[in-house]
This record gives C-alpha cells, sequence and structure tokens, in this order.
C-alpha cells in the first residue's frame, strides 16, 4: 500500500481514524479468539492422549482373549465362524461447531452390531469377552479420529488467527499509520501555508491603507 493513493483532505483524515480504531478493535477479538483457540486445543490434546490409551488398552486386552480363544478353539475354528457373521456396524458422522470451528462427532449405532452369533461362540467365554472388548476399543478409537480432526481443524483456524492478526500488525495497522501521517503532515504544511499567506495579506492591506492615509 502505498500512501500517494491516499487523497490528502481532512474528510479521509477523518475517515482514515475511524477505520483504523475498527481495526484495533477487530484486532483485540482476534486475540481473545486465540486464547480460547489455545485453551480449547490444551483440552483436545488432554482429550486425545486419553481416547487413546483408552482404545489401545481395549484393543490390546480384546487381541489377548481372542489369542487366548483361538490357542483354545483353534484359530481356523473361530475365522471360519467370523465368517458366518455379517458386517453390519455403522457408524453416525454428524458435525458440531467448537467456538466457530466445525468439527465431526462420530457415534457407534450399537444397534447396528451382529446380535445373533453362532451358538458356539455364545458359550465361549473368551469370545464374547473379546467381542465386548472390541466394541470399547472401536468406540475409543471413534472417539479418538473424532478428536485428532478436532485437533487438526482447531490448530488450522489458530493459524489463519494468527496470521491475520500478523496482517495487521505488520501491513494494515502501518499502512493507516502512514496515511493518517502523511495526511497530517500534508493538512499541516498546507495550514502553514494559509497562515503565511494571510499574514502577507494582512501587510499588504496595512501598507495600502498607511500610503492612502499619507495621500489624503
Amino acid at each position: 500500500m502505498s500512501t500517494r493513493r491516499v487523497l490528502p483532505t481532512k474528510i479521509n483524515l477523518i475517515r482514515l481514524r475511524r477505520e483504523l480504531k475498527a481495526i484495533r478493535r477487530i484486532r483485540r477479538v482476534l486475540e481473545e479468539k486465540r486464547d480460547v483457540l489455545l485453551l480449547y486445543i490444551r483440552q483436545s490434546i488432554g482429550d486425545y492422549e486419553e481416547a487413546y490409551k483408552r482404545a489401545a488398552e481395549a484393543l490390546m486386552r480384546a487381541y489377548q482373549e481372542f489369542m487366548l480363544a483361538a490357542s483354545e478353539t483353534g484359530f481356523d475354528t473361530l475365522v471360519a465362524f467370523a465368517k458366518t457373521v455379517p458386517a453390519t456396524a455403522r457408524v453416525d458422522v454428524e458435525e458440531r461447531v467448537l467456538f466457530a470451528v466445525r468439527v465431526p462427532a462420530l457415534q457407534l449405532r450399537e444397534e447396528t452390531l451382529a446380535e445373533h452369533l453362532p451358538s458356539v461362540l455364545r458359550v465361549m467365554p473368551r469370545v464374547m469377552l473379546a467381542r465386548r472388548l472390541l466394541v470399547e476399543g472401536l468406540k475409543s478409537l471413534l472417539k479418538l479420529a473424532e478428536t485428532e480432526v478436532a485437533l487438526r481443524r482447531l490448530i488450522d483456524e489458530l493459524h489463519e488467527t494468527q496470521r491475520l492478526i500478523n496482517a495487521i500488525d505488520y501491513q494494515i495497522i502501518p499502512w493507516y499509520e502512514r496515511s493518517i501521517k502523511y495526511i497530517k503532515l500534508v493538512l499541516d504544511d498546507r495550514m502553514r501555508e494559509e497562515v503565511v499567506r494571510l499574514k502577507l495579506l494582512k501587510r499588504r492591506l496595512e501598507r495600502r491603507r498607511r500610503e492612502a492615509g499619507l495621500a489624503v
């Protein structure tokens, strides 16, 4: 931006001062938004770590129970039974707004999980325990994915907010300040020129009056 493009008038000076005041208010709002985003990011990091821990523990226990069940009944037997169970699990994907940022909300539809398991599997406690742990692990994985996406979007929004603050600090406000300073200098110069011109005019008038008085 160049100050030469600004017409040095009093109206422009008033307008630029008002706009600069509004921009500084906007900057304060952006700073508050940045602070809130940082708070949400810290909270999301804690939620992510907790979800990761729960998912890892549930899946590890489910894997251990499944391997014990496989050692008791045979892996091929479990695979054969697993093929008879249809893949019916569904996940609802919605969106929620977190401080003006859209983040996903993932919800496992438990009613879509296969309930009619082969009777042989139902009498295997380890298999049923592994199944329950897998469901818990799946819920934790959904929470983990939800939190990760929310965290990424919050960080992107933080970067965008900081970019706007930097643009205001290093481009917009300096341009307004230079433009206001330029207009003030021009107006002050014009004012001084006007004062000098009026003084000269006054001296000429006084000289003419004296000359007219002498002529009389």
